[in-house]
């Protein structure tokens, strides 16, 4: 529940794998509540995504002014826009994925491709990071006495920031400066 609400409003979902990780410890860090809460976490992410399609919906005649949204449809019905979503909803720091989202209901892609190739890339995500974050907490919390649910709103409001900053800048004049140089 929780990786599914952190993960419903574009580019300001909560880190949910730290929140979900912070719950598990709470609980009692056994393996079986890991694997539970990789699944679980996994499966909320993923589904959250179908919202950030559906926001598409009624963002589709503005996003379609964006120019970022303008580059990354020419590839909505290609292979790479695939490898790029599972990718993007690997990565931890950037909420890219919710681009693809976004982009992918504008551009008519299909949500039955895109929603198995993100709960895909979010097991693996979240595999790798809840069990690295339990013992980061318990490490952190042992040396520093620091506060879990602390560390969950500090990234909050950089992924937060991250996110905002990520929708204004111009994507494709930043790659063209990038090939030319």
């Amino acid at each position: 529940m929780v990786s599914f609400l952190t993960n419903t409003t574009p580019f300001f979902g909560a880190p949910y794998t730290i929140i979900t990780s912070t719950i598990i410890l709470r609980h009692g860090a056994s393996i079986e509540a890991i694997i539970e809460g990789i699944i679980i976490s996994a499966l909320g992410a993923t589904l959250a995504k179908t919202i950030m399609f559906a926001i598409g919906v009624g963002l589709r005649r503005p996003l379609k002014q964006n120019k970022n949204v303008k580059f990354f449809m020419k590839y909505v019905s290609k292979r790479p826009f695939l490898i790029g979503l599972f990718i993007t909803a690997i990565l931890s720091f950037f909420p890219f994925d919710d681009y693809f989202f976004l982009i992918g209901e504008t551009s008519k892609a299909s949500l039955s491709k895109m929603l198995p190739i993100t709960f895909s890339a979010k097991i693996i995500k979240s595999g790798f990071e809840i069990p690295l974050e339990v013992y980061g907490i318990i490490t952190i919390g042992k040396h520093f006495r620091f506060e879990p649910l602390l560390l969950g709103i500090i990234s909050s409001i950089v992924f937060t920031i991250l996110g905002t900053l990520l929708f204004i800048i111009d994507i494709e004049n930043i790659l063209n400066k990038i090939i030319k140089h």
